[in-house]
């Protein structure tokens, strides 16, 4: 279901870039699947923990946005919400995901060198790639309160 994400952002259904709409569900089927799924102990870490809690939190946030927006109605707070939480919720979640590759890498390497390699390498990705989503909610977050400013005044 979380490709549908990037389907609806490439057939234009919701306004998303495709990009960053890809590298965040990339991200989440790996540490779901490759990561989480392929060693089982993982999900007993509190990077797990946290991982879901600011994954959960940004959803529900993000789809509750969205939902009152096409009905017409989007509380200021909500707005608020939705364009300044991410300032804790995408550390939170990026350093759960990167703890959770990097102690998968060990075990990893008992099922064969190269998935640790992968591993190892998609950590390396994760650097800019984090980057890359947060300063597009940064734009995003300066757009939105820029023109809720200019309507104040």
């Amino acid at each position: 279901m979380a490709l549908l994400e990037v389907v609806h952002a490439a057939t234009g259904i919701v306004r998303a870039p495709i990009s960053t709409t890809l590298m965040q569900v990339a991200s989440r089927i790996l540490l779901v699947w490759p990561v989480t799924n392929t060693f089982p102990h993982l999900a007993k870490s509190a990077a797990y923990s946290s991982m879901l809690i600011a994954w959960s939190v940004t959803e529900v946030i993000r789809y509750s946005y969205f939902t009152l927006s096409l009905s017409g109605f989007t509380p200021k707070f909500m707005t608020w919400l939705r364009y300044n939480a991410f300032y804790v919720l995408y550390p939170l979640g990026i350093s759960s995901e990167c703890w959770l590759i990097y102690k998968a890498i060990e075990p990893a390497k008992s099922i064969r060198q190269e998935y640790a390699w992968l591993l190892q390498a998609i950590l390396g990705i994760y650097v800019p790639g984090s980057y890359i989503l947060f300063t597009h909610m940064m734009r995003q977050r300066r757009k939105v309160m820029r023109g809720k400013q200019v309507k104040k005044a």
